[in-house]
């Protein structure tokens, strides 16, 4: 495989993962209807606890990586639920 065939498929993947991210977050927002807060902790233990599973199978995944990036995800997450929340409670107030 040459170096151009390599990039290709990196870039191929880097859209992937934007797509899913997206696919993520739009989720995320479904959730925030049907929760009485932002943050659930004991949810986002579970989500931790699967990761460090799954990351272990991972060898080239390091776990403090894969968390580090959850952590951020979740993070992102929680913000646009907020911010959707905001939303919806201004437009209930006009």
């Amino acid at each position: 495989m040459s170096l151009a065939e390599i990039r290709n498929e990196i870039d191929a993947i880097d859209g992937e993962i934007f797509f899913l991210l997206h696919r993520r977050f739009r989720l995320a927002l479904r959730t925030r209807d049907l929760k009485p807060l932002t943050r659930d902790p004991s949810r986002e233990r579970e989500i931790f606890n699967q990761l460090k599973e799954k990351a272990a199978r991972f060898p080239l995944l390091r776990k403090n990586f894969i968390l580090g990036l959850y952590r951020e995800i979740l993070r992102e997450s929680r913000r646009l639920q907020r911010r959707s929340g905001r939303d919806k409670n201004q437009e209930k107030q006009t």
